[in-house]
C-alpha cells in the first residue's frame, strides 16, 4: 500500500497549500511523486529478482517471491496512479476538514518531538543516564537470550499445524538385522494403531518411505540401511477428531518410547 499512500498524502498536501480542491492540484500532486514512487517501487522489484536464481533444493520454495513479489509491487504502482486519484476525487473529504486533519497530525508530532527530545537527548548529554541506558540493554539482552536456555520460552522454527499426518523415524544399533529392525517397527505399530485418532499405519524397514518436504530438507529418502525404518501413520481428518495432530504426536512419542529403549534405538516423531 505504500505507493497509494504516498499519491493520497502528496494530493492532500497540495490541496493544504492551495486551501482549495481541484482536480488540476491532485493531477500535479501525482505527477510530482510519479518519478521517485516508480524508482522505488523498480527498486524493490530489482531486490527481490535475483532470489528467482537461488538453485538446488531451496529453489522451489524461493521462487514465489520474487515472482509474486514483483507482480504485487508493479500492481499497486498502477493502482496508486490509476485507481487511487480516481477514488480519492470521488471521496474528497471538504477542505476544512482536511485542515483539522492537519492541526491534529501537528499536535502529536509536537507531543512525540517533545517526548523523545526530552529522552534520547538524556542519552547524549548526561553521561550516567547513558550508561545506565546501555547497561539496562545490555542486561536486558542477555536476560531475553538466557530463555533459550531455561526453555522459559519455547522455540520453535515453523508455526504448528493440523496435519493428517506424521512420521516416526527408528535407528536401530548400526548393524542390526533388517528383520529386528522390521520387528521393533511392527511393535510400535501395534501401540500407535491404538489412537482413536489413527487411520492407518504404513511400515518401511531398510527403506525410505516416500519423502514430503520434511524428507527433502533432512534427506531421509537416503535412508536405507538394514537398521534404519520409518513409520507414516495417516490421521483422521482434523474435523473428524478432538486432538491436533500435534497434541496426537506428542502422546505417541512418549507411547512408543519403551520400545525403542528395549532395543536400544534411537527414535524420533517426525511432523
Amino acid at each position: 500500500v505504500d505507493d497509494a499512500i504516498v499519491v493520497t498524502e502528496n494530493i492532500y498536501r497540495r490541496w493544504l497549500i492551495d486551501d482549495k480542491i481541484t482536480i488540476a492540484t491532485a493531477i500535479d500532486a501525482v505527477r510530482e511523486v510519479g518519478n521517485p514512487t516508480i524508482l522505488a517501487t523498480f527498486t524493490v522489484v530489482a531486490a527481490l529478482v535475483p532470489m528467482a536464481a537461488v538453485s538446488g533444493m531451496m529453489g522451489p520454495y524461493m521462487a514465489p517471491i520474487p515472482v509474486l513479489g514483483s507482480v504485487a509491487m508493479m500492481f499497486s504502482l498502477f493502482a496508486a496512479f490509476v485507481f487511487t486519484p480516481y477514488f480519492i476525487m470521488q471521496f474528497v473529504p471538504p477542505i476544512n476538514v482536511l485542515h483539522k486533519m492537519h492541526e491534529k497530525e501537528e499536535k502529536e508530532g509536537k507531543i512525540l518531538h517533545a517526548f523523545f527530545h526530552s529522552t534520547i537527548a538524556k542519552l547524549f548529554n548526561i553521561r550516567n543516564y547513558g550508561m545506565g541506558f546501555l547497561i539496562g540493554l545490555v542486561v536486558a539482552f542477555f536476560l531475553s537470550m538466557s530463555m533459550f536456555y531455561t526453555t522459559a520460552v519455547p522455540v520453535k522454527m515453523l508455526p504448528l499445524d493440523n496435519k493428517s499426518e506424521f512420521g516416526v523415524s527408528l535407528d536401530m544399533p548400526d548393524g542390526t538385522a533388517l528383520s529386528e529392525t522390521a520387528s521393533t517397527l511392527h511393535k510400535m505399530a501395534q501401540i500407535l494403531r491404538k489412537m482413536p485418532e489413527v487411520v492407518s499405519i504404513q511400515s518401511y524397514s531398510g527403506t525410505a518411505k516416500p519423502f514430503d518436504f520434511n524428507g527433502l530438507v533432512r534427506h531421509s529418502y537416503l535412508r536405507q540401511n538394514s537398521s534404519e525404518g520409518e513409520l507414516q501413520i495417516q490421521l483422521a481428518e482434523k474435523h473428524e477428531r478432538n486432538r491436533s495432530s500435534h497434541e496426537v504426536a506428542l502422546e505417541a512419542r512418549q507411547l512408543i518410547r519403551q520400545v525403542a529403549l528395549d532395543a536400544g534405538a534411537n527414535y524420533a516423531v517426525v511432523e
